[in-house]
């Protein structure tokens, strides 16, 4: 009877202990960090030397960007359990995280061997290291998911970490197959619903990523991550309101943790909310002001905010305690900023240069390593920056194409200049620099005026200019060098003495003291 009893509480207290763990698991998943946190030592004070409670720790400290105590966390439960190999792929996700990728797949490997074939364990929780962190390895996580679905077929994690392999390798339609599939198995697995929606962010479908993410919130409506994809959905779709109901839901629902705060403090700065965001940040200051994160959020604030000097020394910080792999692209694109507003132009597109190399898909800083060559007069430099933005860029506008044009003006290139000039003109056909700057394009090509290309372009500038007359003052040299080049045109190319005459009596009219002008005047009068 006894031993029944025993074994009785054993089971009890098994399961108990399994619900508990899984509870905390679930804190971690709906990004409650710190309360997810005190449950794990809860945990831990019961049962030291359980090695997978010490992995989920250090898990819960991943997730939350705090590296080093996760580290931690991780060789404890190697100390403590040195048989359960499920830490060796927590100490191999630090060492990818860091670069360094032949040692962490040792750890990898030797989990791997520890653990054979029959849990699906090790190998998902390696999928997802190759999944989640900086140095991706998406083939070989997708390899590891395939052989832990044949282990565990019924698994519907695993097929949303599948899914989320495949959005990151951009192959859609087999991530949503995945997603799809998780949401057969388990049909209130709202994680699968969130990834849908983040798929359709990715691809730009901010529609349908919210749709998808109000879905997930009827389904579930206290997880959190949710409402934080809805808001940062809602930004992309300029529906601020929205995004700052949404983000306060999320806070809410996150326990008001650390890494929540900083994430909405992070979507005040990108909102503009300058003020709010340095509010945030210097409440978050007072918690854990070495943290990196709030490091590069605080430097590109005051930027932002105007406060150079506090911008510089935070974002020194920044470069004096990372090395390369682990500054991102704003880190080198604040760099730059700072740099420039120093006057260190040459530096400056140095940083612009390694931000857009690291991120290619924020082609905006191209406009700005374009402006820096223009200005160190790289006219070479210049154009590749442009032409880069102009070949790769989405949403372009007439600024784009004008910014090569001059960049390949400069650089003597006037056959493509004059070709961007034209796109200029056709997006903006009553600008008048746009079509002066055509007409001196047209001038360099026929520098005799022998064919007369610049002649309709300077004759369409004064038409242009003079249907601005609210604003006469400012094309006055631009009507001059018009007047001048067709009165020459006139009389040199068309032997027209009368029309010639005319537009230097034009040039006359707005400038009388020209000396130019008042020689070719004489001249044609005496020929009269």
């Amino acid at each position: 009877m006894k031993r029944t009893i025993f074994f009785l509480s054993l089971i009890y207290t098994q399961a108990v202990h399994a619900q508990t763990l899984k509870e905390a698991i679930a804190m971690t998943d709906n990004e409650q960090y710190e309360v997810a946190g005190d449950l794990f030592k809860s945990l831990l004070q019961k049962e030291p030397a359980n090695g997978t409670n010490w992995f989920y720790y250090g898990e819960n400290y991943f997730k939350s960007d705090n590296l080093d105590s996760a580290a931690i966390a991780y060789s404890k439960g190697l100390q403590a359990e040195p048989t359960n190999p499920i830490n060796l792929v927590g100490t191999g996700k630090i060492k990818l995280e860091k670069g360094l990728n032949s040692e962490a797949r040792a750890d990898f490997d030797k989990a791997l061997a520890m653990s054979g074939s029959k849990t699906s364990l090790v190998q998902s929780e390696g999928a997802e290291s190759f999944i989640s962190t900086r140095n991706k390895d998406l083939s070989y996580a997708i390899k590891l998911l395939n052989n832990a679905i044949a282990v565990d077929s019924k698994n519907p994690e695993l097929y949303i970490l599948l899914g989320d392999a495949y959005s990151e390798q951009n192959n859609g339609t087999l991530a949503a197959e995945n997603y799809n599939r998780a949401l057969d198995l388990d049909k209130k697995a709202v994680k699968a619903i969130v990834q849908k929606g983040v798929l359709y962010k990715r691809s730009t479908n901010f529609e349908g990523a919210a749709a998808e993410f109000q879905s997930a919130i009827k389904m579930n409506p206290d997880f959190a991550p949710s409402y934080r994809e809805l808001a940062e959905t809602y930004f992309k779709m300029r529906k601020l309101d929205e995004a700052k109901q949404s983000y306060r839901k999320y806070l809410e629902l996150s326990k008001n943790n650390t890494m929540a705060r900083m994430r909405y403090a992070s979507f005040l700065f990108m909102s503009g909310d300058f003020a709010d965001a340095q509010s945030e940040i210097n409440q978050l200051s007072s918690i854990d002001s070495s943290n990196i994160g709030m490091l590069r959020l605080s430097s590109y604030n005051a930027f932002e905010m105007n406060d150079i000097p506090k911008a510089k020394m935070l974002m020194e910080k920044i470069m004096n305690t990372t090395i390369e792999n682990q500054r991102t692209a704003m880190d080198y694109e604040y760099n730059g900023k700072i740099l420039l507003k120093e006057g260190n132009d040459s530096l400056a597109a140095e940083n612009f240069e390694k931000s857009y190399l690291i991120d290619t898909t924020k082609t905006e800083i191209l406009q700005d390593m374009g402006s820096m060559y223009m200005k160190l007069k790289k006219y070479p430099q210049a154009v590749n920056a442009y032409e880069r933005r102009v070949n790769n860029g989405k949403g372009l506008t007439s600024t784009d194409y004008f910014n090569l044009a001059r960049a390949y003006y400069f650089n003597k290139d006037y056959t493509h200049a004059d070709t961007m000039f034209a796109k200029v003109i056709e997006l903006l056909p009553t600008w008048p620099n746009g079509v002066l700057w055509r007409a001196q394009t047209n001038a360099q090509l026929d520098p005799d005026s022998k064919e007369g290309k610049a002649k309709p372009y300077y004759e369409k500038y004064i038409e242009v200019a003079l249907a601005d007359s609210a604003n006469a003052d400012k094309y006055k040299n631009g009507l001059v060098e018009s007047y001048k080049y067709l009165g020459s045109y006139y009389y040199l190319i068309d032997r027209k003495t009368d029309e010639s005459k005319s537009y230097w009596k034009k040039v006359l009219e707005l400038v009388p003291d020209d000396k130019q002008a008042q020689q070719v005047m004489a001249g044609l009068n005496q020929k009269k």
